[in-house]
């Protein structure tokens, strides 16, 4: 390795490739840490195209200034070599991470894709297209910041595809275009993306090849398999994108990179990250014979479908019987699903019809018992024997009776015409009598009871003796007597609802006996259940406890009283979410139960004008853009900062309250035109060079001690480092001066037309 080309000391080699090697370099007029790519020209077939194309591209590449893009520094010859400096990032490339085979979860493809597409995003805007997009090209910081590594000089490496031989490593990833060698488009870029997306989702190239003409031939007519029969893992929404993105026709793929990362936004709110490969179909048979009970012996021949079907009999003669159906013929329920049946035609499923599928249930075989023929009258004619009813068959060969209905109501007609009138008078006079015999029985019934009641007596000279007997005191038994006489009324009283209410007594004189003196059954007297006691308490304490819909106390707090059964509780309390409980009392029961209470999250809507900023939540970076709303779990302040190219970023701090909102909406400053800096050149050549046309700008002048300090105008290194002057266009600036071993600075300067701005500063150490 050379030490040294040009003004760049050489001091690592980082990559080499069969057209070019990138080393780690140091600018000595700079004094900046550069990538730097050395191509020969001479082993280029037309090193003079070459080198015009990539000074094209490099002035095209001006504009860029996004933290997504690695920044390109200058482009030139040196001895005949064509060399690129570009911004040396600190990390790991995704080849090498995919040579590693340490491989990526879901949230890290997602994560790097989003931003990769950010960068792509703004380098369409600016219209420069990358030519070679490629694993070794998307660069991730040890911070987890991604960065797109060659815009301005992506034709050094997308001159390698047209070699033939050896496989050029970016030749897997490039589109059917650029192998047809048409113009190309951001759209192109995404069909690398997607490449390299495919590629770290399985871990294996979407174009493979031995030779440049199998790859190049795969890329116009293979469509690689899907990402999620590769990875049964991969989220199936993550594996459409990819294929989408991998589409032959341009228009078939996502028409910008932030299409793309809505679509990575819905995969990334999916809840489960894997899919079952497609094509498998559940097997019914395992299912159902899982889920059914164990067939009988009878049954289980019936529904395997590797039994025979059984040979339907021929319907036999009718036969006479008084019992169901034997039991072979009533089959039990189906062991199996009859709608999860394989093959409609196989033995199975003809067996195991469901009952929709039935147009009629099998019959009871009955015997058909024919009436008695009626007594013999001399009155009438004699009666004509009617016909038995028919005996059918239905389609399963069972008897079925058919009753002929209009026959036997005329029959029946004329049996009660013919009847002799004096049959009808026989029959009223028999259940006249019958009447009375049973109402007679009844009343002696009752006037037997009531005898054996009273003893043979009367109804109060009885009561009296037994009332004297337990009356303590011999002259209480003239007022005991009374309320004996009136507790027992004679038959002919009825008893007054103020005398129905005695005292109870192990056994009163007349009780269990209703107004006329019998005996009635005693109603056994109703007790109250005994009420049961709850203890609530809630973690936090002081929660409002609400008791079948009713707000009663604070916790900690016992309620008692309470009539057993199931009830309701409800604990709430501000600042955190309501807990519900159902619980069952038992009748005397004393329970106690603790009820935890979650605190209530906060929300935060956040909004911009204009949309589309990229949204940070305390130093990090949420992955969506405004307008966007979060939720915490905890509250508290939140620092809120909304980034967004080519506008000043705007920094704001809000504070979330548990179950309330809290919304952001941030007016963006919009930063000035940096594709006009006047400054000027040097022997190597730049790509940003300067002019002439002042007239209309304002001069910036930035001085520091000590000198040598590097100067980025909105993201953009300029190629010369202070003490240095240059003219920018009215607006605002973002400055940043920073310098090895001393603290950076960082300024916001508003530039007017035809004015100065001077910014002197003296650098402290770190």
């Amino acid at each position: 390795m050379p030490d040294k080309i040009g003004r760049f000391e050489l001091v690592s080699q980082l990559s080499q490739s069969p057209t070019a090697t990138i080393y780690k370099a140091l600018d000595t007029e700079s004094q900046q840490t550069v990538a730097l790519k050395v191509m020969s020209l001479s082993a280029v077939k037309d090193g003079a195209a070459l080198l015009k194309t990539v000074l094209e591209e490099a002035e095209q590449a001006k504009p860029l200034s996004s933290h997504n893009i690695a920044v390109l520094y200058g482009v030139g010859e040196e001895d005949g070599k064509l060399l690129a400096a570009a911004e040396y990032v600190q990390g790991n490339s995704i080849a090498t991470t995919l040579a590693r085979n340490e491989g990526f979860s879901i949230w890290d493809l997602q994560d790097i894709a989003r931003q990769v597409c950010h960068a792509l995003d703004h380098a369409q805007g600016h219209k420069v297209v990358h030519q070679s997009l490629e694993p070794a090209k998307i660069m991730v910081q040890w911070d987890g910041q991604a960065k797109v590594a060659g815009f301005g000089m992506s034709a050094m490496s997308a001159h390698a595809m047209e070699l033939s031989g050896a496989v050029p490593p970016v030749l897997h990833y490039a589109s059917p275009e650029q192998v047809r060698g048409e113009a190309c488009d951001h759209r192109s870029v995404l069909f690398s993306l997607g490449a390299v997306l495919y590629e770290m989702a399985t871990e294996q190239k979407a174009f493979p090849g031995e030779t440049a003409e199998q790859v190049r031939q795969a890329i116009l007519e293979s469509q690689p398999p899907l990402p999620v029969r590769l990875k049964p893992k991969v989220n199936p929404g993550l594996s459409d994108l990819i294929m989408k993105a991998l589409a032959k026709s341009p228009d078939e793929r996502h028409q910008s990179g932030h299409e793309l990362v809505q679509d990575l936004e819905k995969c990334k709110s999916a809840n489960t990250l894997a899919a079952a490969a497609p094509g498998q179909k559940p097997k019914a048979k395992a299912a159902a014979a899982a889920a059914a009970p164990a067939p009988s012996a009878a049954s289980s021949a019936e529904v395997s479908p590797a039994a025979p079907a059984p040979t339907p009999k021929a319907p036999a003669a009718p036969k006479v019987t008084a019992s169901v159906a034997p039991a072979e013929e009533s089959k039990s329920g189906f062991s199996v699903d009859p709608m999860m049946a394989e093959d409609e035609n196989s033995p199975a499923a003809k067996a195991r019809r469901s009952f929709s599928d039935l147009s009629e249930m099998p019959p009871l075989k009955e015997q058909y018992v024919a009436p008695p023929p009626p007594p013999p009258s001399s009155a009438g004619p004699p009666a004509v024997e009617e016909p038995l009813p028919q005996v059918v068959l239905n389609k399963s060969g069972d008897e079925k009776p058919k009753i002929q209905v209009r026959e036997a109501a005329q029959k029946a007609v004329s049996e009660i015409r013919h009847t002799p009138p004096k049959l009808y008078l026989y029959a009223v006079g028999g259940a006249v009598l019958i009447i009375a015999l049973i109402m007679g029985g009844m009343a002696m019934a009752n006037y037997w009871q009531d005898r054996e009641a009273d003893g043979g007596g009367s109804n109060v000279a009885p009561a009296a003796p037994a009332a004297t007997q337990a009356t303590p005191a011999p002259q209480q038994a003239a007022p005991e007597q009374q309320a004996q006489a009136a507790a027992a009324p004679p038959e002919n009283v009825q008893p007054q609802p103020a005398a129905a209410a005695p005292e109870p007594s192990s056994e009163p004189a007349n009780s269990g006996r209703n107004g006329r003196g019998r005996k009635t059954k005693s109603r056994p007297v109703a007790t109250a259940p005994a009420v049961a006691q709850l203890t609530v308490s809630s973690n936090p304490a002081g929660a409002q406890i609400t008791f079948d819909g009713s707000p009663l106390c604070v916790t900690p707090c016992t309620l008692t009283g309470i009539a057993p059964g199931q009830h309701a509780i409800l604990a709430s309390k501000n600042g955190y979410s309501s807990a519900n409980r159902n619980i069952v009392l038992s009748s005397g029961g004393n329970t106690t139960i603790s009820m935890d209470l979650s605190a209530a999250s906060s929300k935060l809507s956040v909004a911009s004008n204009p949309a589309g900023a990229t949204i940070l939540v305390d130093g990090q970076d949420t992955g969506k853009l405004s307008p966007a709303q979060f939720l915490f779990n905890q509250p508290g302040a939140h620092t809120v900062v909304l980034r967004r190219y080519g506008y000043l970023d705007e920094t704001t701090t809000v504070n979330s309250e548990a179950g309330q909102t809290a919304t952001v909406n941030l007016v963006l400053k919009q930063l000035g035109n940096t594709d006009e800096i006047r400054a000027a050149g040097g022997h190597f050549k730049k790509v940003f060079g300067g002019g002439s046309d002042t007239a209309s700008m304002g001069i910036v002048s930035v001085k520091t001690t000590p000198k040598g300090a590097q100067i980025m105008i909105n993201n953009r290194v300029l190629d010369k480092t202070a003490p240095f002057d240059f003219y920018l266009n009215p607006g605002t600036y973002v400055i940043d001066i920073t310098m090895s071993g001393y603290h950076s600075l960082h300024r916001v300067i508003v530039v007017e037309e035809r004015e100065k701005v001077a910014i002197e500063e003296a650098l402290t150490p770190e």
